[in-house]
């Protein structure tokens, strides 16, 4: 397998890397902490801003200031939110409108609907963490978008015009596949090493490598968003997606229930979608 020291990673923002490592279950934790981190960086202030007055908070106009904006939001959010606009910002020479579905929409589809899995599945602690795990799943696609770029692109085309499988074709060009990469890029970056598991959760996963709700809930959402943007999928990943549902005491169809136009709808209105797709 290839090395992620091979590859050219775009480097997050100082202010990024700080708001990953900072502790937000730690007792002392408070939004004024991360707001201290990011209020040298205009940028990522007025992105944050941005969300804060979007429609779907209902504050239209109406929060001027980034302590404000960090009290509507909360620690957790607000911190994943900033984590969304590094990840974005990796991507942000990335035009091809195929690997921008690879690499911008499918992580925050998956993203959202990690949050949505994990309300019906009653497990309210781990919505924030959730949405961060899935977010990050796929982030190894943005080191291949961003060194591969036109050949990836092709890549990717070739897989879903043709329902090839996508890590066996990356392994057969590159020599690696997005899961080893981001696997790699996470143990960079000094994440946990749960979320270091989850960077490397794919079509490819078993079900026994699956050690915790957190990397359950991104297995179920990992396949949901890829059924929701008509990326090939498996069947018996399918089958996958519903056993582990079903261990983690869901009922019904998971596909069905959340890989629906309805869902997808309701994703669509989320601020976050809006700044992905934009």
């Amino acid at each position: 397998m290839a090395n992620i020291k091979e590859y050219t990673v775009p480097p997050l923002p100082q202010v990024i890397l700080q708001v990953i490592q900072y502790d937000h279950n730690s007792p002392t934790a408070n939004p004024q902490d991360i707001e201290k981190i990011v209020s040298p960086d205009k940028g990522i202030s007025a992105e944050i801003l941005k969300v804060a007055n979007s429609a779907y908070y209902g504050r239209s106009g109406k929060v001027k200031l980034l302590r404000d904006a960090t009290s509507l939001l909360g620690l957790k959010a607000l911190k994943n939110l900033i984590i969304f606009l590094g990840t974005k910002n990796l991507n942000e020479k990335i035009k091809t409108p195929i690997l921008k579905k690879y690499v911008n929409t499918l992580p925050i589809v998956s993203a959202l609907l990690a949050k949505e899995i994990a309300r019906d599945l009653k497990k309210e602690n781990l919505v924030e963490e959730v949405f961060l795990a899935a977010l990050l799943h796929k982030i190894g696609m943005s080191i291949l978008a961003v060194n591969k770029s036109e050949h990836y692109a092709l890549l990717l085309e070739e897989c879903e015009k043709n329902e090839f499988d996508i890590l066996e074709m990356e392994r057969s060009s590159y020599g690696t596949d997005h899961m080893e990469l981001g696997r790699q890029i996470a143990e960079m970056w000094k994440l946990p090493n749960e979320l270091v598991r989850c960077c490397g959760i794919g079509t490819h996963t078993k079900v026994e490598e699956l050690q915790t709700d957190l990397e359950k809930i991104t297995f179920i959402a990992s396949i949901c968003s890829m059924e929701l943007l008509h990326i090939p999928v498996e069947p018996s990943n399918y089958q996958k997606a519903n056993q582990v549902y079903q261990q983690l005491g869901g009922k019904g169809d998971v596909i069905l229930k959340f890989a629906s136009e309805e869902v997808f709808n309701k994703i669509k209105e989320h601020p976050f979608y809006q700044l992905a797709v934009t």
